[in-house]
């Protein structure tokens, strides 16, 4: 995408010279202009290698940004998975050994929580 910018950048830069190279040459050697067409075609060209190059030059800082933004989100989940994964494994492994079928393996023992008192609410006025 960069050479595209930059043969548009030529192609208007070029366009323009000799436009411009063009009717000097004609205006101060000769009685004769150039026509009106050449002119338009020349204006016409460098405008559209401007509006290309303007456009090569976005998409080209928008990939960049998006590169950006895919490797700061892939950093961040790798290290999310790094942390989240270390937790889940001891997780799996305790369910999985929970479910299996040799009885050689004892049951961890539940123990019942033992019940809260009435909570007493503190108010400002004591």
């Amino acid at each position: 995408m960069g050479s595209v910018k930059w043969a548009a950048v030529l192609v208007s830069v070029v366009t323009v010279a000799l436009d411009t190279l063009a009717n000097l040459l004609l205006a101060f050697l000769t009685p004769h202009a150039v026509p009106d067409v050449v002119n338009l075609f020349a204006l016409t060209l460098a405008a559209a290698g401007t509006v290309i190059a303007f456009g090569a030059h976005v998409v080209m800082r928008f990939d960049t940004k998006l590169d950006l933004v895919i490797q700061l989100l892939t950093t961040r989940l790798e290290d999310l998975e790094n942390r989240i994964g270390d937790r889940n494994t001891g997780f799996v492994e305790g369910y999985m050994l929970s479910h299996t079928t040799e009885t050689s393996i004892p049951e961890a023992p539940v123990v019942q929580l033992t019940p809260r008192g009435p909570r007493r609410v503190h108010h400002g006025e004591d």
